[in-house]
Protein backbone atom coordinates (compact mmCIF):
# COMPACT_ATOMS: atom_id res chain seq x y z
CA UNK A 1 0.00 0.00 0.00
CA UNK A 2 1.47 3.14 -0.68
CA UNK A 3 1.86 6.21 1.78
CA UNK A 4 -0.79 7.81 -0.28
CA UNK A 5 -3.16 4.97 0.38
CA UNK A 6 -2.12 5.35 4.09
CA UNK A 7 -2.63 9.25 4.09
CA UNK A 8 -6.61 8.65 2.77
CA UNK A 9 -7.68 5.65 5.40
CA UNK A 10 -8.42 2.52 4.75
CA UNK A 11 -10.11 0.54 1.87
CA UNK A 12 -11.62 -2.28 3.20
CA UNK A 13 -10.04 -4.71 6.56
CA UNK A 14 -5.79 -4.83 6.13
CA UNK A 15 -6.69 -9.10 5.49
CA UNK A 16 -3.56 -9.75 4.12
CA UNK A 17 -1.57 -7.64 6.34
CA UNK A 18 -3.63 -8.73 9.57
CA UNK A 19 -2.44 -12.46 8.30
CA UNK A 20 0.84 -11.50 8.35
CA UNK A 21 1.29 -9.61 11.68
CA UNK A 22 -0.95 -12.10 13.30
CA UNK A 23 1.62 -15.07 12.42
CA UNK A 24 4.16 -12.61 13.70
CA UNK A 25 2.65 -11.81 16.89
CA UNK A 26 1.98 -15.36 17.65
CA UNK A 27 5.91 -16.30 17.05
CA UNK A 28 6.98 -13.09 18.71
CA UNK A 29 4.55 -14.29 21.30
CA UNK A 30 5.79 -17.38 21.74
CA UNK A 31 8.96 -16.47 21.52
CA UNK A 32 8.91 -14.40 24.18
CA UNK A 33 7.21 -17.11 26.80
CA UNK A 34 9.91 -19.60 25.72
CA UNK A 35 12.41 -16.89 26.76
CA UNK A 36 10.52 -16.34 30.41
CA UNK A 37 10.96 -19.90 30.30
CA UNK A 38 14.04 -20.79 30.38
CA UNK A 39 15.61 -17.69 31.88
CA UNK A 40 12.79 -18.41 35.01
CA UNK A 41 11.40 -21.57 35.39
CA UNK A 42 12.81 -25.02 37.12
CA UNK A 43 13.62 -28.00 35.27
CA UNK A 44 10.75 -29.56 36.33
CA UNK A 45 8.96 -27.46 33.60
CA UNK A 46 11.61 -26.52 31.39
CA UNK A 47 12.64 -30.10 30.68
CA UNK A 48 10.67 -30.44 27.41
CA UNK A 49 11.55 -26.35 27.39
CA UNK A 50 9.81 -25.89 23.38
CA UNK A 51 6.77 -28.07 24.73
CA UNK A 52 6.81 -25.89 28.15
CA UNK A 53 7.00 -22.52 26.53
CA UNK A 54 3.96 -23.39 24.08
CA UNK A 55 1.59 -25.01 27.04
CA UNK A 56 2.08 -21.81 29.05
CA UNK A 57 1.88 -19.54 26.11
CA UNK A 58 -1.78 -21.47 25.31
CA UNK A 59 -2.21 -21.58 29.26
CA UNK A 60 -1.66 -17.57 29.54
CA UNK A 61 -4.64 -17.07 27.19
CA UNK A 62 -6.88 -19.45 29.50
CA UNK A 63 -6.40 -22.81 26.74
CA UNK A 64 -5.81 -25.33 28.76
CA UNK A 65 -3.74 -28.84 28.09
CA UNK A 66 -5.35 -31.89 27.80
CA UNK A 67 -3.78 -34.56 30.01
CA UNK A 68 -3.60 -38.36 29.60
CA UNK A 69 -2.70 -40.81 31.87
CA UNK A 70 -2.78 -44.46 30.69
CA UNK A 71 -1.40 -47.41 33.01
CA UNK A 72 -2.97 -51.29 33.07
CA UNK A 73 -5.27 -50.91 29.89
CA UNK A 74 -7.29 -47.84 31.87
CA UNK A 75 -6.58 -44.17 30.90
CA UNK A 76 -7.67 -40.47 32.34
CA UNK A 77 -8.38 -37.23 30.50
CA UNK A 78 -8.17 -34.59 32.83
CA UNK A 79 -7.82 -30.72 31.75
CA UNK A 80 -5.39 -28.51 33.29
CA UNK A 81 -3.93 -25.29 33.26
CA UNK A 82 -0.08 -24.58 34.55
CA UNK A 83 -1.17 -20.80 35.63
CA UNK A 84 -4.69 -21.50 37.25
CA UNK A 85 -4.32 -25.20 38.71
CA UNK A 86 -2.77 -26.71 41.24
CA UNK A 87 -3.89 -29.91 41.19
CA UNK A 88 -3.64 -32.61 38.32
CA UNK A 89 -5.53 -36.06 38.72
CA UNK A 90 -6.03 -35.36 42.37
CA UNK A 91 -2.23 -34.59 43.22
CA UNK A 92 -0.57 -31.64 43.77
CA UNK A 93 1.63 -30.28 41.04
CA UNK A 94 4.09 -27.70 41.39
CA UNK A 95 3.31 -24.13 40.06
CA UNK A 96 5.54 -21.90 37.69
CA UNK A 97 8.13 -20.06 39.64
CA UNK A 98 7.95 -16.80 37.42
CA UNK A 99 4.33 -14.98 38.31
CA UNK A 100 1.27 -15.82 36.35
CA UNK A 101 0.61 -11.99 35.55
CA UNK A 102 3.94 -12.16 33.18
CA UNK A 103 3.05 -14.90 31.18
CA UNK A 104 -0.34 -13.56 31.49
CA UNK A 105 0.53 -10.29 30.00
CA UNK A 106 2.57 -11.20 27.56
CA UNK A 107 0.20 -12.51 24.62
CA UNK A 108 -1.75 -9.35 25.72
CA UNK A 109 1.45 -7.00 24.82
CA UNK A 110 2.45 -8.88 22.16
CA UNK A 111 -1.41 -8.50 20.78
CA UNK A 112 -2.05 -4.86 21.72
CA UNK A 113 1.73 -4.25 20.23
CA UNK A 114 0.76 -5.74 16.51
CA UNK A 115 -2.70 -4.59 16.75
CA UNK A 116 -1.53 -0.75 17.05
CA UNK A 117 1.15 -1.31 14.07
CA UNK A 118 -1.01 -3.28 11.25
CA UNK A 119 -3.75 -0.37 12.13
CA UNK A 120 -0.94 2.07 11.34
CA UNK A 121 0.27 0.09 8.53
CA UNK A 122 -3.42 0.04 6.96
CA UNK A 123 -4.11 3.72 7.56
CA UNK A 124 -6.53 3.85 9.76
CA UNK A 125 -7.44 6.83 11.41
CA UNK A 126 -11.15 6.18 12.78
CA UNK A 127 -11.67 4.27 15.48
CA UNK A 128 -13.71 1.29 14.17
CA UNK A 129 -10.87 1.22 11.43
CA UNK A 130 -8.73 0.94 13.78
CA UNK A 131 -10.80 -2.30 15.60
CA UNK A 132 -10.69 -3.84 11.89
CA UNK A 133 -7.77 -3.36 11.40
CA UNK A 134 -6.35 -4.86 14.49
CA UNK A 135 -8.82 -7.56 14.95
CA UNK A 136 -7.66 -9.18 11.65
CA UNK A 137 -4.75 -10.35 13.76
CA UNK A 138 -6.43 -13.42 13.92
CA UNK A 139 -6.41 -14.26 10.42
CA UNK A 140 -2.60 -14.90 10.74
CA UNK A 141 -2.83 -16.24 14.12
CA UNK A 142 -5.21 -19.73 13.69
CA UNK A 143 -3.23 -21.88 11.80
CA UNK A 144 -0.34 -21.34 14.11
CA UNK A 145 -2.76 -21.93 16.84
CA UNK A 146 -3.73 -24.93 15.03
CA UNK A 147 -0.60 -26.42 14.70
CA UNK A 148 0.70 -25.61 18.18
CA UNK A 149 -1.69 -27.83 19.22
CA UNK A 150 0.26 -30.59 17.86
CA UNK A 151 3.61 -29.46 17.63
CA UNK A 152 3.68 -29.18 21.96
CA UNK A 153 2.41 -32.33 22.27
CA UNK A 154 4.72 -34.70 24.93
CA UNK A 155 4.33 -38.18 25.48
CA UNK A 156 6.41 -39.84 28.64
CA UNK A 157 6.49 -43.29 29.62
CA UNK A 158 7.82 -44.97 32.14
CA UNK A 159 6.79 -47.51 35.48
CA UNK A 160 3.85 -48.95 33.48
CA UNK A 161 1.97 -45.74 32.68
CA UNK A 162 1.98 -43.11 30.12
CA UNK A 163 1.09 -39.19 29.95
CA UNK A 164 0.27 -37.20 27.04
CA UNK A 165 0.07 -33.98 27.50
CA UNK A 166 -0.78 -31.17 24.62
CA UNK A 167 -3.00 -27.89 24.15
CA UNK A 168 -6.46 -28.69 23.79
CA UNK A 169 -7.32 -28.41 20.40
CA UNK A 170 -11.11 -26.49 20.22
CA UNK A 171 -10.23 -24.00 23.27
CA UNK A 172 -6.46 -23.61 21.50
CA UNK A 173 -7.83 -22.60 18.71
CA UNK A 174 -10.91 -20.43 20.02
CA UNK A 175 -8.69 -18.78 22.57
CA UNK A 176 -5.28 -18.64 21.27
CA UNK A 177 -6.01 -18.66 17.25
CA UNK A 178 -9.18 -16.47 16.97
CA UNK A 179 -10.65 -14.44 20.49
CA UNK A 180 -7.17 -12.98 22.11
CA UNK A 181 -6.08 -12.06 18.25
CA UNK A 182 -9.61 -10.65 17.30
CA UNK A 183 -9.93 -8.77 20.64
CA UNK A 184 -6.57 -7.44 21.78
CA UNK A 185 -5.74 -6.52 18.40
CA UNK A 186 -8.89 -4.52 18.06
CA UNK A 187 -8.09 -2.88 20.92
CA UNK A 188 -4.08 -1.86 19.45
CA UNK A 189 -6.03 -0.80 16.61
CA UNK A 190 -8.63 1.73 18.51
CA UNK A 191 -5.09 3.00 20.41
CA UNK A 192 -3.23 3.55 16.88
CA UNK A 193 -6.25 5.75 15.87
CA UNK A 194 -5.49 7.61 19.44
CA UNK A 195 -1.71 7.98 18.55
Amino acid sequence: MSSLGRNRGMDGPPIKEGAIFGFASFVVGYIVTLVVVALGESDDISENLVEAAGWLYYNAQFANLEVTATAGGGSRTSSFNYLTDSTLFSESVNAVSVPAVVYHLIPILVLVGTGIAVANYAGARELSDGAIAGATLAVGTVLPALLGTVIFSVENSGFGFTVTQSPALVPGVLLVGLLYPAVFGAIGGIISTEL
